[in-house]
C-alpha cells in the first residue's frame, strides 16, 4: 500500500496510551476497522486497486486529528468511515457467528450444593440478559444442567423452554454432561446418547436431529473410536479445545475419522479456549485464521465466563452492539453451533482428514482419586449385569423391567464421568458426593439382580440335578432355623448377598447366573450357613463337601474360607463349573455323609477320617493329584513347616516361583511353550516412589526417584488346592501395609493377583507425590503395547515410560524365542500404564496433593490377572477375558424342589470370533430386547448369535442405530434361534429383536 499503516497505528497507540476513554475508544474503532480493511486489500488484490485511494485518504483524516479532542477525533473517524465505504459490503461478505455459552462444572473446586446454585444463578442471569438483549443467542450443553433445573427451579426450567421454542436457547447437550471417554466404558458412551435423546426430547420435545454436536470443549481426552459411536447416535459435529499434540498437526477444523470410516466434522477451539470475551482483536484475528485454513469467510466464536458458569456478561452484549455499528467490520451475527458447523460442512471436502486418539496428555488424571474409578467400573458393570437380568426376568417370568431405577442409576453413573469428577481433578467434596451417587446405583443395581435370579431360581427343578445321597435324611445338614443366616452377606459395593437360601434340606441347591453371552468354565465360590449346630458337634469347616452338577457329575469341593458373622457360622467353597451363555446352571452342594474330621487346624490342615456306620475307620480313598497346588511341601504336623521351602503355585498351564526374600516374582513359567519364562529376573511386583513436586498434581506427572521395593514381613501358603491355590505376601511400605495374594485355579491359564491394605502415604508440595505401582519385567523382545478403548483397541508406540489411558486390559505384544508371545493384564478399575522398554507398569495409588490434599489415604482393593500367551492375542478374544474378570457368574442359593425350567438353560449366544456383544438389555421402549455388538476385525464380519428357548421364539430383528430408530438399510435377519447382521470393520451394530 502507498502509506504505513503500521506507522499510523503506533501515533494511534501513542495517543491511547494518554487519551480518555471517549478518544481512546474512536481510535480503537478506527484501527480495527483499519486492520480488517487492509487484510481485505490482502484477500482481494484486484479490488485493493480502486481501494487504495480511500484508506490512503482515511490514514490522513486520522493523522491529522490523532492529538486532538474527543470531538474532533470522532468527526475525523465518522469521515475516514465514509472514504472506507467502498469496503463496507466487501466487509459484510464475512461472518463471525457469536455463540453465547457457560461452562458450568459438574463439581470441580467445590461441592454439589454450590453447582446447584451455579446453574441457578447463571442460567437465571442469561434469561434476563434474553430480555434486555433481544438479538442474544444463547447455547447451553449437558443434560445434566436442565436435570438440576427440573429438580430445583421448576419454573426457570420452563422459561428455558419457551426460548428453545423461540430459537434463541440453543440446546447443545448430546450427552449428560462433558465426560471423559478415556475412562468411560463403551456401554456408558451408548448410554449417553440413549438417556440425554429420550431426555431432550421429554423437556423440550427435541428430536435427536436437532442436537448434532458433541459440545465438549474441556474434555480430556477424545479415544479413537469417538466418532464411531458418535455417528451412530445421530452426532455429526464435535467441539473441543483440547485436541492433544501427539500425532499430526491438529488444526482449527478437520475431518476426524473413526477406524470403521465413520467421520464427525471438528471446531478445535484450542488457541482461543471455550470461555471467551468479545473483544474486536480477538474476533478479526480468529476470522482470518478461519479464511485461511478452513476456505470459508465465516468463523464460530464461543464467549461467556465459564468454569465456574457466569456466562454471557452485559459487558459483552453491549460492545457486541457497538460493533454491529462498525461500517467496515465483519457481520457480527448472533448465533448457534449448529448454524456454524452446517456452513464450515460446505467446506469439508477442502479439510484435513485425521484418523487416531485426539488426546491423553494429562496423564495424572488416570490415576488420581482412585476411589472413583473404582466406583466408576463397578457401576458400569452393575448395570449392564442388571439390565441383563432384567431381560431374563422380562423373557422367563413376565416380570416388568424397572426401566425408572435403571434410568435413575445411569444419569447418576453417567454425572460421574464429568471431565473434573471421573479423572480426579476435584475437591474432596467432588469424591463423596460421587462416591455416594455409586452407593445409590449399587444398591439398586443389587436389587434389580436379586429380585430377578431368585424369583428365576424358585421356578428351576433343583431336585433333579443333584438328589439326595444315602443317609443325608437320617444325618440332615440343615435345619430350617438357617433361613436368614448371613442376610447382606458380600452385599457390599453392589455384589449380591450370600444369605442362606436352602434352609430345610441336606442339599444346597445353587442356581449359577451368566451375565455374559458366552459360556463360561470357571471356579466359582459358595457359602454354606449355620448347619444344626446344636445337633452337630463337628465344626463346619470340619466337613466334606461336594458340588453336584446338573449332569450329575459330583466333584468334591474345597473350604477356602470360614467364620462367623453376625451370629451365624459360615464356610464357603469352591468347585469348578459350567454355565451357558446368558443363562444359568443349578450345582448342588451336599455333605457327604460318612466323613467324621479329625481336626488338624488352619486352611491347609483339615485331614478327614471315613468311618463305616459301625464307626470304624476305614481307609480313605485314594487321592488324585490336585489340578492346582502349591509348591511348598506340607509338614504332617500341621503347625510346622518345613524350613526355607520354595514358595509357589503350580496348575496345569502356569508354574509361579516367588522370590522368598522379596515376595515378588522370580519366575513365572509357561507350561505351554516348554516352560517359558514369563517375567525376567526377579521382579520386586511392587515399587513405592516419590513424584518430584509440582503443579497441577492431579493433572499431571512428573518424573519420579528411586523405586524402592516395599519391606517383605510375610510370606506362605494360604489355600492348597485342589480348585484354588494361593499364597500370601505381607509388606509394609513406611506407615502403609499391604498384603499380595498370587493364586492359580485349576483349568485356568491366568495367574490372579489381589493388592489390598491401608495406605496413609500423603503428598505435599514439599515432599512429592507418594505412588505405588505395579512392575511386571516380561520376557519379550520388542514390546509393544496395545490397550483397550471404548468399542475396540489401540496399539500405540509409546514405549519410554509414558502413562497411557485403557480400560480393562493392556496387552503386551512381542517375541520369546523368536517365536511371537505376549502378555495380557487385566484390570477391575485401573487404567494408568506405561511401558518402559519390556516391562509392563500399572499405577495403583498415586497420591497427588491439589486440588484434594488427600485424595487416597484408606483402604484399597486392587484384583487382577496375569494371561501369558503364544502367537497371538486378538483384541475380541482379549476383551472376552476381560469381560469374564469384570462380570463374574452370580452365585444365588435357593431350595430344593421342582420346577418348570430345567437344571441349565442359555439365553443369548455369540457365535462368531472376532466380535464382542457388549450389552443384552431392555428396550427403552415395549417389550424388545436390543442386543449391542462391536467388531475388532480389520474388515467387515457377519455376527451369529443363537437365542435360546429360554427367552422365547424371536419374531422380527431388526438393525437400529444407537438410538434405537431402525436403519433404511439393515442388516439383521432372523431365523429359527438364529440372529444375524453385518458389522462393519473395527464398527458398531445394534439389533432390536421382538418375540413371538
Amino acid at each position: 500500500m502507498s502509506f504505513s499503516l503500521t506507522g499510523l497505528l503506533q501515533q494511534v497507540k501513542s495517543v491511547n496510551e494518554q487519551a480518555e476513554s471517549a478518544v481512546r475508544e474512536e481510535l480503537e474503532r478506527f484501527q480495527y476497522q483499519m486492520e480488517f480493511a487492509q487484510f481485505l486489500c490482502e484477500q482481494r488484490p484486484r479490488d485493493a486497486v480502486r481501494w487504495q485511494p480511500a484508506l490512503t485518504a482515511a490514514a490522513g483524516r486520522l493523522a491529522q486529528a490523532a492529538g486532538g479532542s474527543a470531538a474532533t477525533v470522532r468527526r475525523a473517524v465518522r469521515d475516514a468511515e465514509k472514504d472506507l465505504a467502498a469496503l463496507a459490503t466487501a466487509a459484510r461478505g464475512y461472518t463471525v457467528h457469536l455463540v453465547g455459552h457457560a461452562h458450568i462444572d459438574m463439581n470441580w473446586m467445590w461441592s454439589w450444593p454450590e453447582t446447584v446454585a451455579i446453574t441457578n444463578d447463571t442460567l437465571g442471569t442469561v434469561l434476563r440478559l434474553m430480555e434486555e438483549f433481544p438479538e442474544f443467542h444463547f447455547s447451553q450443553s449437558q443434560a445434566s444442567v436442565y436435570a438440576i433445573l427440573e429438580q430445583y427451579h421448576p419454573e426457570l426450567l420452563r422459561q428455558v423452554a419457551a426460548r428453545v421454542r423461540e430459537g434463541r436457547w440453543e440446546v447443545t447437550a448430546s450427552h449428560w454432561v462433558e465426560g471423559d471417554k478415556n475412562l468411560a466404558g463403551p456401554e456408558s458412551l451408548c448410554r449417553h446418547l440413549q438417556y440425554t435423546r429420550a431426555y431432550l426430547q421429554e423437556l423440550f420435545g427435541l428430536a435427536p436431529e436437532a442436537v448434532q454436536v458433541d459440545w465438549a470443549p474441556d474434555t480430556f481426552g477424545h479415544p479413537a473410536t469417538e466418532p464411531t459411536y458418535l455417528v451412530r447416535g445421530g452426532v455429526k459435529y464435535l467441539y473441543l479445545h483440547r485436541p492433544g499434540a501427539h500425532g499430526a498437526k491438529r488444526p482449527e477444523a478437520f475431518r476426524w475419522r473413526g477406524p470403521d470410516g465413520s467421520s464427525v466434522l471438528v471446531r478445535n477451539d484450542m488457541r482461543y479456549g471455550y470461555n471467551g470475551i468479545i473483544q474486536p482483536e480477538t474476533l478479526l484475528y480468529q476470522l482470518r485464521t478461519s479464511i485461511v485454513e478452513n476456505h470459508i469467510p465465516e468463523t464460530m466464536f464461543v464467549f461467556g465466563i465459564g468454569d465456574h458458569g457466569g456466562g454471557p456478561t452485559r459487558r459483552d452484549l453491549r460492545l457486541m452492539r457497538r460493533l454491529m455499528e462498525w461500517p467496515v467490520f465483519p457481520k457480527l451475527l448472533p448465533s448457534t453451533a449448529h448454524r456454524f458447523f452446517a456452513r464450515l460442512e460446505q467446506a469439508a471436502d477442502r479439510l484435513p482428514v485425521l484418523d487416531g486418539e485426539l488426546n491423553f496428555e494429562l496423564a495424572g488424571c488416570y490415576t488420581t482419586q482412585s476411589l472413583i474409578k473404582r466406583a466408576n467400573r463397578l457401576g458400569e458393570n452393575r448395570l449392564v449385569d442388571a439390565e441383563a437380568a432384567a431381560v431374563l426376568g422380562r423373557r422367563v417370568l413376565g416380570r416388568e423391567v424397572p426401566h425408572e431405577a435403571l434410568r435413575t442409576g445411569w444419569r447418576d453413573t453417567l454425572f460421574n464421568h464429568f471431565h473434573d469428577i471421573l479423572p480426579g481433578s476435584g475437591v474432596h467434596d467432588t469424591r463423596t458426593y460421587t462416591h455416594g451417587l455409586f452407593q445409590k446405583t449399587a444398591a439398586a443395581t443389587s436389587m434389580i439382580e436379586t429380585l430377578t435370579y431368585r424369583a428365576v431360581a424358585a421356578e428351576v427343578d433343583t431336585l433333579a440335578g443333584a438328589p439326595a445321597p444315602a443317609g443325608a435324611a437320617a444325618v440332615p445338614a440343615v435345619f430350617d432355623y438357617g433361613l436368614g443366616a448371613g442376610v447382606g452377606y458380600g452385599g457390599a459395593e453392589g455384589a449380591l448377598s450370600q444369605m442362606e437360601g436352602g434352609a430345610g434340606h441336606g442339599v444346597r441347591p445353587f442356581v449359577l447366573f451368566n451375565p455374559l453371552p458366552w459360556e463360561r468354565t470357571e471356579v466359582v465360590e459358595a457359602t454354606l450357613w449355620d448347619q444344626a449346630e446344636t445337633l452337630r458337634t463337628v465344626p463346619l469347616q470340619e466337613r466334606l463337601y461336594a458340588a453336584v452338577a446338573p449332569d450329575g457329575a459330583k466333584v468334591p469341593a474345597q473350604i477356602i474360607n470360614s467364620g462367623e458373622y453376625w451370629g451365624h457360622l459360615f464356610v464357603t467353597v469352591t468347585f469348578p463349573v459350567r454355565v451357558p451363555a446368558g443363562g444359568y446352571a443349578v450345582y448342588s452342594v451336599l455333605e457327604e455323609p460318612l466323613a467324621t474330621p479329625r481336626r488338624m487346624g488352619g486352611s491347609m490342615g483339615n485331614q478327614p477320617v471315613l468311618m463305616d456306620a459301625a464307626g470304624v475307620p476305614v481307609p480313605p480313598p485314594a487321592e488324585t493329584p490336585a489340578a492346582v497346588r502349591q509348591l511348598a511341601r506340607r509338614h504332617h504336623c500341621f503347625y510346622i513347616a518345613h524350613e526355607r521351602e520354595p514358595q509357589g503355585l503350580e496348575n496345569e498351564f502356569l508354574r509361579l516361583e516367588l522370590n522368598p526374600l522379596t515376595g515378588g516374582i522370580a519366575r513365572l513359567l509357561d507350561k505351554r511353550r516348554g516352560r517359558w519364562s514369563v517375567l525376567a529376573g526377579s521382579a520386586p511386583l511392587l515399587e513405592y516412589a516419590v513424584e518430584r513436586p509440582h503443579s497441577m498434581t492431579a493433572w499431571i506427572i512428573e518424573h519420579t526417584g528411586p523405586a524402592e521395593a516395599p519391606r517383605l514381613t510375610g510370606l506362605g501358603p494360604k489355600q492348597a488346592g485342589p480348585h484354588k491355590a494361593s499364597v500370601e505376601a505381607k509388606y509394609v511400605i513406611h506407615e502403609s501395609d499391604f498384603t499380595v495374594t498370587y493364586e492359580l485355579r485349576a483349568g485356568d491359564p491366568a495367574l490372579y493377583l489381589r493388592i489390598e491394605g491401608t495406605w496413609f502415604q500423603r503428598g505435599t508440595p514439599a515432599t512429592g507425590i507418594p505412588t505405588l505401582r505395579l512392575a511386571l519385567p516380561l520376557n519379550l523382545d520388542g514390546a509393544a503395547g496395545r490397550y483397550e478403548i471404548p468399542f475396540g483397541s489401540i496399539d500405540r508406540d509409546l514405549n519410554a515410560g509414558q502413562e497411557v489411558p485403557a480400560l480393562q486390559w493392556a496387552q503386551v505384544n512381542g517375541r520369546a524365542d523368536g517365536k511371537g508371545a505376549g502378555c495380557l493384564l487385566l484390570n477391575d478399575g485401573k487404567h494408568g500404564h506405561a511401558l518402559d522398554g519390556n516391562t509392563l507398569y500399572l499405577t495403583l495409588i498415586r497420591a497427588s496433593y491439589d486440588p484434594d490434599p488427600l485424595p487416597e489415604i484408606g483402604r484399597h482393593d486392587v484384583r487382577l490377572a496375569l494371561l501369558p500367551f503364544r502367537g497371538t492375542l486378538e483384541p475380541a478374544d482379549a476383551a472376552r477375558l476381560a469381560r469374564n474378570f469384570n462380570h463374574p457368574l452370580r452365585v444365588v442359593g435357593t431350595t430344593v424342589h421342582p420346577g418348570s425350567l430345567p437344571a441349565a438353560a442359555a439365553g443369548v449366544t455369540l457365535r462368531t470370533p472376532g466380535v464382542v456383544l457388549a450389552a443384552v438389555r431392555p428396550a427403552q421402549a415395549g417389550d424388545g430386547v436390543v442386543l449391542e455388538l462391536y467388531s475388532a476385525r480389520d474388515t467387515e464380519v457377519t455376527a451369529e448369535m443363537t437365542v435360546g428357548s429360554l427367552l422365547g421364539r424371536v419374531r422380527t430383528a431388526r438393525e437400529t442405530d444407537l438410538l434405537e430408530r431402525p436403519l433404511a438399510r439393515g442388516t439383521a435377519a432372523a431365523k429359527g434361534g438364529t440372529v444375524t447382521v453385518t458389522v462393519p470393520a473395527r464398527g458398531i451394530a445394534v439389533v432390536l429383536l421382538q418375540f413371538r
